[in-house]
C-alpha cells in the first residue's frame, strides 16, 4: 500500500520508498511502546501531504474508527506536518485536526532521504478532544454568567462607534509613544550601563505595543482586527533599526494572510518582539552576519508563529530561566495566547515556535 501511494503521489525514487517501507513495518511496535498513534506522511505540495502508513496501539482504545491511509491531510488542519517539512526540523506538541475531525496534539520529526532531503515525516498524534470540550463549556458557562449579570458584561462596540474605536487606538499610540520617549530620556543619563540596557529594551516592548495600535487606526472595519502576516512585516521593519552597526543582518517574513483581534495581535508581536531582540542580542556573538525568520501559519483552530535564526545556539533549559525576555514570551503565550511555547537550539541556530488560538473556529 505505502509503495503504490508514493509512486501514485510522488516522485520518491525506489531507495527512497524502500526506506519508508523499512520504518512503516516498525510502526506498530513504536505504536505500542509509546500508547500513541503514529503515521507516515508524504508531502504532495505546499498544502496538502498524503497518509501512507498508520499504526496503534493494541493496548489502548483508538482515537480512529478506521485506517486514514490514502486519505490527505492539509496544512489548515495539520500545520505542524508542513512547518516540520519546511524547517526540516522536528514541531512538538503542536495542537491539529484529524481527518475525522478529532482535535490532536501533535509532534512531528522529518524522515530524510541519504542526502539529507525530507521525504516524509513521521507524527505522533495524543486525543485531546475532550480538554478541548471542557475548556469550550467553561467559556460557555463564563459568558452564560457574565449575560446574566450586566455587571460583569463586557462593552460591545456599536457599527456606528466605529470611528470613536480607532480614535481610541489612535490616542493609545499617542500615549505609548509619550511613555517610550520618556524612558529613552531616562536610558540616555546611564549610558553604557545595565540600566541604559534595561530601559532601552522596555522602550522597545512599548513601541511594540504602540504598533499595533497604529495598525488598528487603519483597518476597515472596527478596527478591532488585524493582518496578522502585515502585522509582522511591519514589526521586523521597525526591529532592524536595533541590528548593531557592525552586523549585517537579514529578516524574512513568510506565512499566511490571516485576520486576528487587536488583543492577540498585542500578545503576538510582544512576543515576537522578544524573540528577536533576543537573537539579536545573543544569537550572532562572535559573527559579523546572520539571518532572522518569522513565519506565521494558520490553522483550523490553532496557528503556529516561529521565529528562527542561525546563529550560535543555546541550551535551553539554562537560558529560559536567566534571560527576563524568554520568561516574558512564555507566560504571554500561556496567559495571553493560549498555547505553549517550544524551543529548539544548537549549533546550528534557535528556532522558537508557539502556537495561538484560532478565536474564529
Amino acid at each position: 500500500m505505502l509503495r503504490s501511494l508514493c509512486t501514485q503521489y510522488t516522485k520518491l525514487p525506489l531507495q527512497d520508498i524502500e526506506r519508508l517501507e523499512a520504518l512503516a513495518g516498525q510502526l506498530p511496535l513504536f505504536a505500542e511502546i509509546m500508547e500513541a498513534e503514529l503515521f507516515i506522511d508524504c508531502p504532495v505540495s505546499e498544502d496538502r501531504a498524503v497518509v501512507v502508513a498508520q499504526a496503534s496501539p493494541a493496548s489502548v482504545t483508538s482515537i480512529y474508527q478506521k485506517s486514514v491511509v490514502g486519505e490527505d491531510a492539509l496544512r489548515c488542519n495539520e500545520p505542524a506536518i508542513f512547518q516540520a517539512i519546511r524547517s526540516n526540523a522536528p514541531v512538538r506538541d503542536i495542537k491539529a485536526v484529524t481527518q475525522e475531525n478529532r482535535i490532536v496534539r501533535q509532534s512531528v520529526v522529518p524522515i530524510r532521504s541519504g542526502s539529507g532531503l525530507v521525504i516524509a515525516v513521521l507524527i505522533q498524534e495524543t486525543d485531546i478532544s475532550q480538554n478541548i470540550r471542557q475548556e469550550k463549556k467553561l467559556e460557555a458557562l463564563s459568558k452564560n454568567f457574565e449575560e446574566a449579570d450586566p455587571s460583569l458584561r463586557s462593552e460591545r462596540v456599536e457599527d456606528g462607534n466605529m470611528l470613536a474605536m480607532r480614535e481610541v487606538h489612535h490616542r493609545v499610540k499617542n500615549s505609548l509613544q509619550l511613555v517610550a520617549s520618556i524612558l529613552n530620556l531616562q536610558a540616555r543619563k546611564f549610558r553604557g550601563t545595565e540600566v541604559e540596557k534595561t530601559l532601552s529594551e522596555n522602550v522597545a516592548r512599548v513601541l511594540t505595543i504602540a504598533t499595533v495600535h497604529d495598525m488598528l487606526t487603519k483597518t476597515e472595519g472596527s478596527g478591532e482586527t488585524v493582518n496578522a502576516l502585515s502585522m509582522l512585516r511591519q514589526l521586523t521593519a521597525a526591529l532592524e533599526h536595533f541590528v548593531p552597526e557592525e552586523k549585517q543582518i537579514t529578516f524574512e517574513v513568510t506565512g499566511d494572510n490571516m485576520v486576528i483581534g487587536s488583543n492577540q495581535a498585542s500578545a503576538m508581536a510582544l512576543v515576537v518582539n522578544e524573540l528577536i531582540t533576543n537573537a539579536l542580542e545573543h544569537a550572532f556573538v562572535g559573527r559579523d552576519s546572520g539571518h532572522i525568520s518569522v513565519s506565521f501559519v494558520s490553522g483550523k483552530f490553532f496557528h503556529i508563529v516561529t521565529v528562527s535564526d542561525d546563529g550560535v545556539g543555546f541550551v535551553p533549559g539554562q537560558a529560559a530561566g536567566e534571560r527576563l525576555g524568554l520568561r516574558i514570551v512564555d507566560s504571554t503565550v500561556r496567559g495571553k495566547l493560549q498555547g505553549k511555547l517550544h524551543v529548539h537550539s544548537d549549533e546550528g541556530g534557535t528556532r522558537i515556535s508557539f502556537d495561538i488560538k484560532n478565536e474564529t473556529a
